[in-house]
């Protein structure tokens, strides 16, 4: 894979980030969500128990400056989370040596993988077994419900986070927003979404109710969304996934490779 190809997706991601955060900040602002450029990339700043508190896609070209550091930092305070940035093999050297002398660590690290893709790909058969349909209308309440039984939240605060980042992603992937039901009875059983942009196409994560798995609910949501992104005309489609996980192995049975680590290196306060 080219280093061009590597730098259009992770500013592809960084745009999507920003997307979620403005939408986010315009339906509640008590997250304080908030997002703004810096060193090339955005800083994505969702709120204290959100998903995405980063900055991405920064430093491709060099060090950051000192303005930018501070910005970073006191910007991530305001908002009530620690400052983080992503790193990844396009981030340049002496971005690493800058994070190891402000006090950063490795927080967390998931998996980048892709798939490129052609018109054929959009010719993928469904599963009769499933009815996947968009779910950004009258569907949002029972997609929210869905994901929180499928990822087994059950505090307030988690409900609260899931529910958010849903209403959220409705706006941004419209009807690439998906619900899974079963094709017999119509009960919901999973869900997931696809975030299309400049080509990239990326596959949000996916939910499916514990008492459903085992039956290929997740085979046919990636199935659903590379068909879709091959029809909308994106040449590659990518994930990122906590390694060696199963979603990691689902998605690799439907021919995504693993490409990189991208690392979340976050400051303590």
């Amino acid at each position: 894979m080219t280093v061009s190809l590597l730098s259009r997706v992770l500013q592809a991601w960084a745009a999507d980030a920003a997307a979620f955060a403005e939408v986010l900040a315009e339906q509640d602002s008590s997250w304080r969500a908030e997002t703004f450029p810096l060193a090339g990339g955005r800083v994505v700043l969702c709120g204290s128990g959100m998903y995405v508190n980063a900055a991405i896609g920064v430093g491709l070209d060099g060090a950051l400056s000192q303005s930018e550091w501070t910005q970073l930092e006191e910007r991530s305070a305001a908002v009530g989370v620690e400052p983080s940035i992503e790193v990844s093999p396009a981030t340049a050297g002496d971005v690493l040596g800058q994070l190891a002398a402000r006090g950063y660590q490795c927080s967390a690290r998931r998996l980048a993988l892709y798939r490129t893709l052609d018109s054929a790909d959009a010719a993928n058969d469904a599963d009769p077994a499933f009815v996947i349909e968009p779910a950004n209308g009258e569907l949002l309440s029972i997609w929210q419900a869905t994901s929180a039984s499928g990822w087994g939240h059950v505090e307030p605060g988690a409900i609260a986070s899931s529910n958010a980042f849903a209403r959220a992603a409705a706006v941004v992937d419209e009807d690439r927003f998906l619900l899974v039901c079963d094709a017999v009875d119509g009960r919901p059983i999973g869900c997931a979404s696809l975030t299309v942009r400049d080509g990239v196409a990326t596959l949000g994560g996916m939910s499916t109710l514990p008492s459903e798995r085992g039956r290929g609910v997740q085979s046919a949501l990636i199935v659903h969304r590379v068909r879709l992104a091959a029809e909308l005309g994106c040449d590659i489609v990518t994930s990122t996934v906590v390694p060696g996980g199963a979603s990691e192995r689902n998605l690799v049975r439907h021919g995504l490779e693993p490409w990189f680590a991208l690392d979340t290196y976050t400051k303590a306060n």
